[in-house]
């Protein structure tokens, strides 16, 4: 799950990797969260954050792979121009000419290529910063760390992280995913505690946020993010009318388009049955408590029903006896 979001300037000069400004991976957990983030930071007038892409993870094992400069850079002009999500992605900005132009005159590291790619995507769009929005590709962070994929300066973290149980509501709600009750809490709990623990003393590259914080106080939120960007902040940024339309026909995205709110905090308390609400816990433990997110119950849920059914018990001795 990652994204990046990179400088760029005008001139066709800084189609390259030595002229790049910024750039910054974004990295979040969880779709609505994430594009909401994203839709708010590309309403801003000097950032650009095209639709998902496909191809970062990808790229940081062709990094692992093959070390000749020259056949990699082949390998990612081809993979970056004929992934899936090319055309709808970064292929809305960059021909497959200036994709294969901004990687041949770059170093052969991915970071570099990143930010290259994104400086180019900034410069055609007349923006200061563009970012990436691939939530998936938090889960593959490792690869991405092993390569270098976020070993640059100039490069920004924005991790995003939900309540993992209003998480698993809201991807239930739209059918995604197989068996996410036996993997996706402790997944999600594994990689967010990997990326912050790796980067949260580095705060000139690293920045994270809440989505309840964001939704309950955004303009303090954004404008946090808007100095972390080095961007001023803009009140349209949390304006729906600003978002770009590309998401306005997909049914799952339909809450998008409406006002910011805290309607989708707590939606768990309600939706999940306590036995599966103590799974949750117990597979997310680490990280709900490393991200502050308050359980009700620490006991294990074969406790919590045995000893309901004690007190039970006990209630109606008590009750026998007083009717004696």
């Amino acid at each position: 799950m990652a994204s990046a979001v990179h400088r760029g300037g005008l001139r066709a000069s800084y189609f390259g990797c030595k002229s790049r400004k910024v750039g910054c991976l974004n990295v979040f957990y969880l779709r609505f969260s994430t594009l909401l983030l994203a839709q708010c930071l590309n309403s801003h007038s000097e950032i650009a954050v095209p639709n998902e892409t496909d191809f970062i993870i990808p790229l940081a094992f062709v990094f692992d792979r093959i070390r000749d400069p020259e056949t990699g850079k082949k390998v990612l002009t081809n993979l970056i121009t004929r992934s899936t999500g090319y055309k709808t992605g970064i292929g809305e900005y960059l021909e497959k000419e200036l994709v294969a132009k901004l990687i041949k005159n770059c170093d052969y590291h991915p970071a570099r290529i990143l930010c290259s790619l994104y400086g180019g995507i900034a410069s055609v769009l007349g923006k200061k910063v563009a970012g990436d929005k691939s939530p998936n590709d938090l889960a593959f962070l490792r690869i991405l760390i092993k390569v270098g994929g976020i070993d640059d300066r100039n490069m920004k973290i924005i991790h995003i992280v939900r309540d993992v149980r209003d998480v698993m509501v809201s991807l239930k709600k739209v059918g995604w995913g197989g068996d996410l009750d036996s993997y996706f809490p402790r997944t999600w709990s594994n990689s967010n505690l990997f990326m912050n623990k790796l980067y949260k003393d580095n705060s000139r590259n690293y920045f994270c946020i809440k989505y309840e914080d964001m939704v309950s106080d955004p303009v303090t939120v954004f404008k946090g993010v808007a100095r972390f960007l080095k961007v001023d902040y803009e009140q349209g940024m949390l304006d729906f009318k600003n978002f770009h339309p590309r998401y306005k026909e997909l049914p799952h995205h339909k809450k998008l388009y409406t006002p910011i709110s805290t309607n989708n905090i707590g939606v768990y308390k309600n939706d999940i049955s306590r036995k599966l609400l103590a799974d949750y816990e117990r597979q997310a433990r680490e990280a709900l408590n490393w991200f502050r997110y308050p359980m009700g119950e620490d006991k294990p849920y074969s406790r919590v029903l045995k000893e309901a059914i004690m007190n039970r018990i006990l209630r109606k001795d008590q009750g026998a006896k007083n009717d004696i």
